[in-house]
């Protein structure tokens, strides 16, 4: 029988340290009188369970494994090499001897397998290296010294093992029973689109996690709650995502989730925290080539039988009956030297999706009868990692992430626009072990983008005539006069977000006084960063299209000054053969200018870990500024864990937090937009000849008015459990969440603020304001045996997940505009109560109950692995707004209904094929099948429509790796 471990953060294999005191012989001697001692007592393997009183201070590896050894009465064999120049961190108190060793070599980069009551050491590689790691809790589990159970790592296997098929991060986070999914995240309707999935964290708003890679934010805070159907037609709004750049999984070792008692290093959310650490390059030269798809055909749709026909025929992007989405990868990795290593990689996705270019499939006689819809995402990463000497590491690395999707109007010639958003990020990490702590400073420049490019910046309104003939011509099956011709796009619009940072981080060597052993952080943050909203030409829009009867056939589109007008003039026959002449009377502008907003931030945090007998505990404070709404915070941190028999068998946990949000650049680059509006203007024409356009008026008068707001936060509240029991742990954890101080938007009037003065401000004008507020109550119990089910040559690894929550907000964005009464927080009808307004449930990701059952499935002898996700979401009432008022004693009640929204099941699997070719090569080939069963799940929006998931999906990938 043989046990391993990856020790958690595996690929990192640390040269910071000391030079080791004892030489290869010697070493090897000492070890050979521990393998004496201990020889007996290792006859089982059930010995790594076996708890032991163990008191080892920081020092050496070398030397902590020597007293490890001595303590445990385990019999060690190891290569003395692995130990060079490595230290170890500190074990105290009664633990396992599995325990104390995964703390001994936490990030050391040296793995361990216990095999015939043998310890044996080796080093780990990264994925894509010759020795695969199999750990012996593979799903989600918490760092050895976490603690606290707020932190929860999904690792390198796990990453490869998941049927997510759309390999982005927030795909592997449906194992997180803390995270929330969108109810139309698996829409039916929209199979084609590959953007990374919205979440929410304990209740909180999806637009306010804090997204990171190595350690560095990647978060889009230029406007990440847009990404509606209406932004893509709207002339001066971009549809955006909360994701900056959305990274492919494949080329992650680790992601980190913080859901709860979240560490003082970490602020800017409210919700949580998604760390994503990418691959370290492994020490012998690999790489990997590989290709995914699936696509329309080998997809289940469920429609309903009203919606079939507009689905089939469909014009837009709401709507995509045929898709065909394609992934590539390669990567190549090594080390030039035995300190230098390099790798470089890269990942192409790319979805196509034809659509009708006019509704009901009409074949237009001057225009494409289809056009095809693209988005595309694509990730080139360049990393190395430098040990540069005995006591520093240095890792550096370039991603550029551009991401394009192409749309078309519906209906309308000419209307191609292109979204482009990602960009590219630079880092460097240096890694410094000094005689009183580690340090570690982290350097980062971001360049985002959330851009538009049209292929026109003007946009008309046509009748249908033989001249504008790519319109229908019909309505209701009959040739009609007002029959239209729609033409030209929205013009370009640019947004960035460029900023740098620094981070410094310093960990204190553990001090132990009066029995008491201190773990002390402190760390810098430093980070400045515009926004930029700008207009480079204008957009304009022709309206009010003059119609005259050209019977004479003298009509003309000359102007009176002699200029033939063909851009905004046309004289030709209409739909029902009648000549006319049509013209646009008015221009309206949409001038070129920018808008910008710088924001300096700085941050200090720090928090020190307390280990006393079998309590620990963790208080924190983080303090955090900004010059953009010019407020100072403070985050007080604390977090406890209780031993309570001193075994490590029944841990108690607490917490109580308050977590800052962050500042979004949209409540700025919304102001002073509308100020850039003109519009030229020509008078009727009774002559033969057209008049011609006057010069610009600007009568643009602005609509917001930008306010320094209070940062929003969340108070939280955490109690738990973790029971070890027959090689099993079992997590109980309850979170409460209080939000406060979330930003709305509402009118002067509703805020009774002064009003404009209608000249630079509408009267009635628009403001964000900080009334919005939240409370969400959430319960997770997890499962995680250590062991894994064997039989018949297959080994076996699960965890069982589940989760209840509940959650109420007054808020559904900071966009949409609350009314008087929601501000008063008066009371409505909802489900036939009568309730405040702020009391109402959440409208999206509300599940109140998911069961998650992850499975992984190894055959080693025919290179098979096997990955199952169940899920089980419970069944609830989707609140939906009526539009009714109900009168009851005189006072009148908005109405809110409740639809009953069935359990949804769902059954993903993926299978993983390798046939050898050679020495650390192989041919691999990978099945993904989600919703298996096929399951008809409906989806119930707010305001009461109903659609559904997707059905039964193929997903096949091919490679190569050696």
């Amino acid at each position: 029988m043989e046990q391993q471990s990856n020790s958690l953060s595996s690929a990192l294999r640390r040269k910071l340290g000391r030079a080791a005191g004892a030489g290869a012989l010697g070493l090897c001697c000492a070890l050979g009188s521990v393998t004496a001692q201990a020889a007996e007592a290792a006859a089982s393997e059930n010995v790594l369970q076996q708890a032991h009183a163990f008191d080892i201070p920081a020092q050496s590896l070398a030397a902590a494994l020597i007293a490890f050894g001595q303590q445990s009465g385990l019999q060690l064999t190891m290569d003395s090499a692995l130990l060079a120049n490595q230290l170890s961190r500190p074990v105290k108190g009664s633990l396992t001897s599995e325990q104390a060793l995964e703390k001994l070599l936490q990030d050391s980069g040296i793995g361990w397998s216990f095999q015939y009551g043998n310890v044996i050491f080796h080093a780990l590689q990264s994925a894509g290296g010759d020795v695969i790691e199999l750990g012996n809790t593979v799903v989600l589990g918490a760092p050895p010294e976490s603690g606290f159970q707020g932190e929860t790592v999904i690792d390198r296997r796990a990453i490869e093992a998941f049927p997510g098929a759309n390999g982005d991060i927030t795909t592997l986070l449906q194992m997180h029973p803390s995270v929330q999914f969108s109810t139309e995240q698996k829409s039916s309707n929209t199979g084609g689109e590959i953007d990374p999935a919205d979440i929410s964290i304990n209740g909180a708003k999806f637009y306010q996690n804090n997204f990171m890679i190595d350690g560095v934010s990647i978060n889009n805070d230029l406007d990440p709650g847009q990404h509606s159907w209406g932004d893509l037609t709207h002339l001066e709004r971009l549809p955006s995502r909360a994701h900056g750049i959305a990274l492919d999984a494949d080329l992650l070792e680790s992601v980190t989730v913080y859901d709860s008692n979240v560490p003082a290093e970490f602020g800017g959310f409210n919700g949580g925290v998604v760390d994503a650490k990418t691959r370290r390059p492994s020490q012998e030269l690999h790489g990997k080539l590989s290709a995914g798809m699936t696509r329309s055909e080998w997809t289940k749709f469920h429609i309903a039988d009203e919606d079939k026909t507009a689905f089939e025929e469909s014009s837009d992007a709401q709507n995509q009956p045929e898709f065909e989405k394609l992934t590539l990868r390669g990567m190549v990795e090594g080390h030039l030297t035995d300190d230098f290593g390099v790798m470089a990689a890269f990942s192409r996705k790319t979805s196509v999706i034809p659509l009708f270019a006019y509704d009901g499939g009409f074949q237009s006689q001057g225009d494409s009868v289809k056009k095809d819809q693209r988005r595309e995402i694509d990730n080139f990463m360049l990393k190395s990692y430098w040990a540069v000497n005995d006591r520093l590491d240095m890792s550096f690395s370039l991603t550029h992430a551009p991401q394009e999707a192409e749309y078309f109007r519906s209906n309308v010639k000419n209307s191609g626009s292109q979204i482009h958003q990602g960009g590219y990020q630079a880092g460097m990490v240096a890694k410094w072990l000094g005689d009183a702590a580690n340090y570690t400073h982290t350097f980062a420049y971001t360049n985002l983008e959330s851009t538009r490019t049209s292929d026109s910046n003007v946009f008309k309104n046509w009748r249908w005539s033989q001249d504008k003939n790519w319109g229908n011509p019909y309505r209701n099956g009959v040739l009609s006069a007002a029959a239209t011709s729609f033409e030209g796009g929205n013009g370009d619009l640019e947004q960035t977000q460029v900023g740098a940072s620094y981070v410094f981080k310093a960990d204190w060597l553990p001090l132990t006084w009066a029995g008491v052993t201190h773990n002390f952080q402190t760390g810098l943050e430093l980070e400045t960063k515009t926004g930029r909203y700008e207009r480079s030409s204008d957009i304009y829009t022709a309206t009010t299209l003059s119609l005259a009867a050209n019977t004479s056939g003298n009509l003309t589109c000359r102007t009176l000054s002699g200029i033939q007008d063909d851009d905004y003039c046309s004289v030709s026959v209409n739909a029902e053969g009648a000549p006319v002449r049509q013209y646009f009377r008015f221009l309206n502008y949409y001038r070129e200018g920018e808008v910008e907003q710088t924001e300096n931030r700085y941050g200090l945090f720090m928090q020190d870990r307390i280990e006393l007998g079998k309590l620990t505990l963790r208080p924190g404070l983080r303090f955090d500024g900004d010059d953009y709404m010019a407020k100072k915070t403070f985050a007080p941190r604390f977090s406890m864990e209780y031993d309570l028999f001193g075994d490590r068998s029944t841990l108690l946990t607490g917490g109580l937090n308050r977590y800052y949000g962050r500042n979004l650049f949209a409540y700025r680059l919304m102001n002073d937009r509308e100020a850039l509006r003109w519009r030229r203007t020509r008078l009727a024409s009774t002559g033969n000849q057209i008049t011609d356009f006057g010069g610009w008026v600007n009568y643009g008068v602005n609509e917001n008015s930008f306010r320094q707001l209070d940062i929003p936060y969340d108070d939280e509240l955490a109690l738990g459990v973790t029971q070890r029991w027959y090689d099993t742990t079992f997590d109980l954890k309850y979170v409460r969440r209080e939000g406060r101080d979330q930003v709305f938007r509402a009118s002067a009037n509703t805020l009774d603020l002064e009003p404009g003065d209608g000249v630079t401000l509408i009267r009635n004008y628009y403001v964000f304001s900080n009334i919005g507020k939240s409370r969400s109550d959430n319960v997770t119990f997890t499962v995680t045996p250590d062991w894994k089910m064997k039989g018949f040559g297959t080994a076996t690894s699960l965890q069982l997940a589940m989760n209840w929550s509940q959650t109420q907000s007054n808020m559904q964005g900071y966009e949409r505009i609350i009314t008087d009464a929601e501000e008063s927080d008066e009371d409505v009808i909802y489900d036939g109560k009568i309730m405040a307004w702020s009391g109402l449930p959440s409208d999206d990701f509300n599940r109140p109950w998911t069961a998650r059952l992850t499975t992984i499935t190894d055959i080693p002898a025919l290179n098979i692995t096997w990955s199952n996700f169940f899920r089980y979401r419970g069944k609830y009432d989707q609140i939906v707004f009526t539009g009714d008022q109900q009168t009851i004693n005189g006072v009148e009640y908005d109405v809110y209904d409740a639809a009953s929204v069935p359990a949804a099941p769902t059954w993903d699997t993926r299978v993983y094929w390798e046939v050898p070719t050679g020495t650390d090569q192989a041919v691999f080939a990978a099945v993904d099948v989600t919703n298996v069963m096929d399951k008809v799940n409906p989806i119930v929006t707010r305001s009461g429509s109903t659609s559904y998931e997707v059905g039964r999906q193929y997903w096949l990938e091919v490679g190569y790796r050696f």
